[in-house]
């Protein structure tokens, strides 16, 4: 099935880079080819059925992936010794397939049918979740803010969700509103929030760390931060954007 070579590649909503970026495909995720013009091709991305345009040149066949990036980034190196010369990351949440992993780095498959190393405590087995899903979007703290993004190198809010969802086996949409309709139960106005509580506004999600501390990536702080949930709330509010729900999973 084809799949996506490079670390990542932005998905547009036309055949044109100037369209304007949607999301990223990551490294190793499967896609369903509808179209290709011979540089441009039109899929499918498997993980979240999200539709648009990508580069032809970054699709192509991969090893079935039986591991996925749990770190921000995963830096490749040319041998097992982490000192040997990188060629490379992965981002969190990109596809794996390892090769070997007896020793602290894995061997892993590239796309040009070579190999390369990774530390084996930044990938997990693709069946497997964390239990605390929430450390895991904690960990993407810093990153800094990207419309659209989905490359741990820049995120927007509804990438962290789903990034860090996606570690705890949850699979949730790419978009907050679809998010906002699809992830949980709403809580009743006199239910307080809690770890793992997902915050929506219209076109914003955030996460709530404890029970008055949000993180979230966005564009007031330019990067994924936290800060308290009434502080947002009321900045938010006075841009006429009020909290539409909170749901807990």
């Amino acid at each position: 099935m084809p799949s996506v070579l490079p670390p990542s590649t932005p998905i547009y909503a036309e055949p044109d880079h100037q369209s304007g970026r949607e999301t990223d495909a990551l490294h190793g995720e499967s896609i369903t080819l509808l179209e290709n013009t011979g540089e441009w091709a039109r899929i499918i991305l498997d993980t979240d059925g999200y539709e648009g345009w990508i580069r032809a040149g970054d699709i192509g066949e991969m090893p079935a992936a039986s591991h996925r990036i749990i770190a921000p980034r995963g830096l490749v190196t040319t041998t097992a010794d982490i000192k040997s010369p990188a060629i490379g990351y992965r981002p969190m949440g990109a596809r794996l397939c390892v090769l070997d992993q007896s020793d602290e780095m894995a061997e892993i498959s590239l796309p040009d049918g070579t190999s390369g190393f990774i530390p084996r405590n930044q990938i997990t087995p693709m069946e497997s979740r964390v239990e605390d899903w929430v450390s895991i979007a904690e960990s993407l703290t810093g990153t800094p803010y990207r419309w659209g993004g989905r490359d741990t190198i820049g995120i927007d809010c509804s990438a962290l969700v789903q990034l860090a969802l996606a570690a705890g086996g949850y699979m949730a949409p790419r978009n907050s509103g679809d998010q906002e309709r699809s992830l949980g139960r709403t809580l009743l106005p006199d239910q307080p929030p809690m770890r793992g509580d997902l915050v929506f506004w219209k076109g914003h999600v955030g996460v709530m760390r404890d029970s008055t501390t949000l993180l979230h990536a966005n564009m007031h702080h330019t990067m994924t931060a936290s800060e308290p949930l009434l502080t947002a709330i009321e900045r938010l509010q006075s841009a006429g954007l009020p909290v539409t729900r909170i749901a807990r999973l």
